[in-house]
């Protein structure tokens, strides 16, 4: 194939044209500096094309490989903040004072482009199959896959977002390849829906790899964010990055995909998290699907999904058989009215009208089969999303045990509310601490349906209470009162010389009018009968227990 006839574009052919018949590329269109200029050749078998997309690491080029007469992609280490290149210069200049950080980048580019070597046989990569090193930089050079981005396919399908059903096909393999990346050390940092790619073979596939001071901060590159698809760790200087945070911006494109609507930041989340399945949604999604993409989605790392093993797996589990702090909603199989029964009229006209409706039904019935054909696959594609009433099933859940976990996190799942009908009774506790779960209606273990109500009785914290004033009346009262007011009682003895009332309260323990615990153990002072005659007192202490070693 001659290369000037070559649109740089799409790599097809051009038969004279100015203008590309398949992509719309004008043939005069010029390369932008600091970019390679359009033709200039690789490793004396690939010619670059015009820039697919650039970041603060590099450039990916549209490419052709001569030897292999095929369309490739070449992902150029050109950080702009470190060098320049002059126009219609292919040599990149590194600046002075950005040397020695420009080296060790390249070093990392290097070591990550050939470990992507290495694992180019994963179902959802884009094959690499060549490194260059030229131009004082490198070149990873990978097989060119016909595709749009997971993004554009979103909002060219019918309803903008998937049912589980077709989103599990396509996704589920990406999973599998994730977590082969990270067992070699890899990881991507940046999965949103504008880098996961989906080819004509309906397979998705993970692209725009960088190396990771592209995607974080505290490097001296000026990193690489995605709104709503990049984890809170990922903008702090000290974040603790890692598999969790693959398995974030993963969730995050399934959400996407399944609600049709991009997730909130996650520096927002952080300060006020509001993240919810709409419950449009939450009604269509299976429970343990939601649970799995809540999980996933947790702005804290310690709360989130560890691994995209673990996270494949809550995402491979069956309906009712996931039971954790954060579950999914279904809804309930909704009962169908049965429909009234209309008389029928047995004269001429009506047999008439039957039958010409009856041909009416059979002409349209063979024109929708014949259409039904003739739109083929392209058809199938675009079937509607909605299930009927009949596809929607009533799922069953096994009830957690909430007993002493926090209502607030319970009541204030996004999901949990959409899985459990929750009532809160509060109720006053001296064991168990204020806010957190005493009991439950339906016993942890017991298999309900979605939407069940369940009562969560809450504790109030300890009941303070004001001790009432009873100094100076009748004991009995005194105990009376005390004992109403919920606490507990008890009397001691007073010895009496004769100048005070029998069975008057003197002092009482804590004193009056503070507010104490319901249930303190009260003291009150009350006194003894006044003594007779010296013999009847000496009597009295002998019989009195009270009197031995408390006088």
């Amino acid at each position: 194939m001659n290369i000037d006839n070559l649109c740089m574009s799409c790599m097809n052919e051009l038969y004279g044209e100015k203008q590309c018949p398949k992509c719309g590329y004008y043939v005069d269109s010029p390369q932008i500096s600091p970019y390679l200029p359009l033709k200039t050749a690789l490793g004396n078998k690939y010619i670059v094309g015009k820039v697919l997309s650039s970041n603060c690491e590099g450039v990916t080029y549209m490419a052709y490989d001569t030897e292999r007469k095929s369309p490739v992609t070449i992902r150029e280490y050109l950080p702009e903040k470190f060098v320049d290149r002059n126009i219609n210069s292919t040599e990149v200049i590194i600046k002075n004072e950005w040397k020695d950080y420009y080296y060790e980048y390249l070093r990392k580019f290097l070591d990550l482009w050939r470990s992507l070597a290495r694992v180019r046989g994963l179902s959802a990569l884009v094959p690499v199959i060549d490194i260059v090193e030229e131009n004082n930089t490198a070149y990873a050079i990978s097989e060119y896959v016909e595709c749009i981005s997971l993004r554009e396919f979103l909002l060219k399908s019918q309803t903008g977002y998937l049912n589980w059903e077709k989103a599990k096909v396509i996704f589920m393999p990406v999973l599998s390849t994730l977590s082969t990346l990270h067992k070699a050390g890899i990881y991507h940092y940046g999965i949103n829906p504008d880098n996961l790619m989906i080819g004509r073979d309906g397979k998705l596939r993970l692209s725009g790899f960088s190396i990771n001071e592209a995607r974080l901060e505290g490097s001296e590159l000026s990193p690489e964010q995605f709104e709503g698809y990049t984890p809170l760790e990922q903008y702090s200087y000290n974040g603790n990055q890692g598999a969790w945070s693959d398995v974030y911006g993963f969730s995050a494109v399934l959400y996407r995909a399944l609600v049709g609507t991009v997730p909130q930041d996650a520096v927002s989340r952080g300060m006020n998290d509001q993240l919810i399945i709409p419950a449009r949604y939450a009604e269509i999604i299976p429970v343990y699907v939601i649970n799995a993409l809540m999980n996933g989605l947790q702005v804290n790392v310690e709360d989130r999904t560890q691994d995209i093993e673990a996270l494949r797996e809550e995402l491979s589990a069956t309906p009712g058989n996931v039971v954790s702090s954060f579950s999914g909603a279904s809804v309930p199989k909704r009962e169908e009215k049965p429909q009234a029964v209309q008389p029928v009229q047995n004269d001429e006209k009506s047999t008439i009208a039957r039958t010409v409706l009856i041909v009416f039904l059979i002409i349209v019935g063979v024109g929708l089969i014949f259409f039904g054909s003739y739109l083929g696959y392209e058809h199938f594609l675009k079937e509607k999303e909605e299930p009927t009433t009949d596809e929607i099933v009533q799922e069953t859940i096994e009830v957690p045990d909430f007993v002493n976990n926090s209502y607030d996190m319970v009541a204030q799942n996004p999901v949990q509310n959409t899985r459990f009908k929750i009532i809160q009774v509060l109720e006053y506790s001296n064991d168990i601490e204020k806010g957190y779960i005493i009991s439950q209606s339906v016993e942890a273990g017991t298999v309900v349906p979605v939407g069940t109500e369940i009562t969560f009785v809450v504790s109030k914290g300890p009941e303070y209470v004001k001790i009432p004033s009873v100094i100076n009346t009748n004991v009995d009262y005194a105990k009376e009162i005390l004992e109403e007011a919920g606490f507990a009682v008890n009397i001691i003895i007073k010895d009496n010389n004769g100048d005070y009332t029998e069975g008057i309260v003197s002092e009482i323990t804590p004193a009056e009018g503070t507010s104490k615990v319901k249930g303190t153990e009260v003291f009150i002072q009350v006194w003894g009968a006044p003594p007779s005659t010296e013999t009847e007192t000496e009597s009295t202490t002998e019989r009195n227990p009270f009197y031995n070693g408390f006088f």
